[in-house]
């Protein structure tokens, strides 16, 4: 169950202004989007026509919290039963990290020390967790932060075993579009009329503040959309049987000015098979097609 087509999330990304701040290569890909896989939707019903667009969301000024770096590869050492996870910082503070799939409190917990903007939290794990975590090879965890009276949830996969796992690729369409700035959701296909749920996201990264999550609800806060999925793509962007999909907007979303954000979009989608989720995510290229039609993938947008 793939896609092929895109329809376009308006997005607007504003204040670039000359003499701003430079966008900075972040070090490492954003990871899972928040929740990661955790916090479906119920199954659905009969799937609506019509789905309300997104309202204007605007990006918090300056970091609202801690951020991860890289998500992208966060690994179990088996032998020390360890493994680190770093990010930017604004204080000194603690740290907790859960996983459903291999235990159902804490998994570990440790104090970090902000220096320079940047901490790594090191933390082990018991035999009998990472014994879990081992078999699985992959398990969605989530890192509570705590830095005062800030709180915040950062989503990445930590991965364990001999074979590595893959990394997350990219939908063969759907992309975000840097000036004007645009979110193409792929248009998803089933090989049978399937319901699906999608979700999407625009991750930005700053060197003072890292990766942090905007949906069309606000900073860390999605919505999911539930479409009616077929073999041309989903039945709602294609009105009458029309090849080329109708657009369905989210936005505008206005970042903030001197911050040098980098920015790529994120699509999560749950298939609804016998009424059981099949979850999965992937990037969407930067620019103005597709990864596949672009011949190779471009992360990142870039504002200054």
């Amino acid at each position: 169950m793939r896609m092929t087509r895109p329809i376009l999330i308006a997005l607007v990304a504003l204040g670039a202004t000359p003499g701003a701040a430079a966008a900075q290569a972040p070090p490492g890909l954003p990871g899972p989007p928040p929740g990661n896989g955790t916090d479906l939707p119920a199954p659905p019903g009969t799937a609506p026509q019509f789905v309300a667009p997104g309202a204007a969301v605007t990006a918090p000024t300056g970091p609202s919290g801690p951020g991860l770096l890289n998500a992208s590869a966060v690994s179990l050492n088996r032998a020390k039963r360890t493994f680190s996870l770093s990010f930017a910082c604004q204080a000194n503070g603690t740290l907790s990290v859960t996983g459903k799939a291999a235990a159902a409190g804490t998994l570990a917990r440790t104090g970090y020390r902000c220096a320079g903007g940047r901490a790594t939290a090191r933390l082990s794990l018991s035999k009998k967790v990472a014994g879990r975590v081992v078999r699985r090879k992959m398990v969605a965890a989530t890192a509570t932060v705590r830095q005062g009276a800030v709180r915040k949830r950062l989503s990445f996969s930590l991965t364990a075993g001999r074979t590595a796992t893959k990394a997350k690729g990219f939908w063969t369409d759907g992309h975000l579009q840097c000036g004007p700035v645009y979110l193409a959701e792929p248009d998803f296909t089933t090989k049978a009329t399937t319901t699906i749920s999608t979700r999407g996201w625009v991750a930005w990264y700053t060197a003072a503040g890292g990766w942090h999550w905007l949906g069309v609800n606000g900073e860390d806060r999605g919505r999911w959309d539930t479409w009616t999925a077929t073999p041309t793509g989903i039945a709602q962007f294609h009105p009458g049987g029309a090849f080329e999909p109708t657009p369905f907007t989210w936005g505008p979303i206005t970042f903030p000015s001197g911050q040098g954000i980098s920015a790529i979009g994120v699509y999560e989608i749950v298939y609804w098979v016998g009424g059981r989720p099949d979850y999965q995510w992937q990037y969407v290229n930067a620019g103005t097609t597709g990864a596949a039609a672009a011949g190779s993938a471009t992360p990142y947008c870039g504002f200054a």
